[in-house]
């Protein structure tokens, strides 16, 4: 391990985190893996409509009628298939440990929680700005307990994207599902930009919880159902699509500012490579740590 010094008045000697080795081949594969896995299932349901979506310039607004949900949801367990695939068959250090469900409570309650309470802030800092008109007469406490509620089951196909990888990027905003009814190329630039900003959150509850999938995933279900529910009509109207997603992320990359640069908290991972190859005991606990 080398240890160097980091500016400041302290003269505090910091260390650099120990690193893992990154074998480049196998995270190749895996994307490869994960997006052919995706595109394959979604253009397959999505080949009766390639005309419309590769001739017109802004993308649909019925395409999750035209679909539905049985359709659609499969996808978001691709990468999970592909990294199964990868942990099974190419890099073989098999699924023991993989999991993360024993976990504290509180992880799972924060990640439950925190999105609740993200969510209500961008629609508050959307209306101050004058973008749009949030309707907080129907956003009562029945409706808060509702969203956490349905989370929990949502939570089978978030994992299936936590558990892998988010490769479904393309299929998803052609087809007009996160953004309907706007710019195909300002979609997935602005697309791009927020996933890269959500990575950050979905990544500190990855590592605070000792590499538990199943608590991110839970933050990425809580999150999908505020942000689907809070930020569009009927309880948002009269504001851009993009408008939300964008004041989140930049309200995500002001606040890993301030922690990381005002307050100076560098990630420290002691054992990087326990995320890889997770400490087991041989009993049964292993399906699930």
């Amino acid at each position: 391990m080398k240890s160097t010094t980091i500016g400041g008045t302290t003269g505090t000697a910091v260390h650099d985190p120990a690193r893992a080795h990154v074998n480049w081949r196998e995270v190749i594969l895996f994307v490869l893996l994960a997006f052919g896995l995706a595109w394959g299932w979604s253009g397959f349901w999505l080949l009766p409509y390639l005309g419309d979506l590769f001739t017109q310039t802004t993308t649909p607004t019925d395409m999750l009628g035209r679909l539905g949900p049985a359709e659609l949801l499969p996808t978001m367990l691709t990468p999970m298939i592909a990294a199964l695939i990868m942990r099974i068959f190419v890099s073989k250090e098999g699924v023991k440990g993989s999991l993360g469900l024993l976990r504290s409570p509180k992880y799972y309650m924060a990640a439950l929680a925190i999105p609740a309470i993200f969510a209500t802030a961008v629609v508050l800092i959307v209306q101050l700005l004058g973008l749009g008109e949030f309707r907080w007469s129907e956003a009562t406490w029945f409706v808060y307990l509702m969203l956490l509620v349905i989370a929990l089951p949502v939570t089978l196909f978030t994992f299936g994207e936590e558990y892998g990888w988010r490769g479904y990027l393309l299929p998803l905003l052609l087809a007009g599902l996160n953004y309907p009814g706007v710019n195909i190329f300002l979609a997935i630039i602005i697309f791009t930009f927020v996933t890269v900003a959500l990575s950050f959150t979905y990544t500190w509850f990855y590592v605070a919880s000792s590499g538990s999938v199943l608590v991110a995933a839970v933050f990425h279900a809580s999150t999908n159902q505020f942000s689907d529910t809070f930020w569009v009509p009927p309880l948002l109207s009269g504001v851009n699509p993009f408008a939300p997603s964008l004041i989140s992320a930049v309200l995500i990359m002001a606040l890993v500012v301030v922690a990381y640069r005002v307050f100076r908290r560098p990630v420290q991972v002691k054992d990087p490579e326990s995320f890889i190859h997770p400490k087991l005991d041989g009993t049964r606990q292993d399906w699930v740590r």
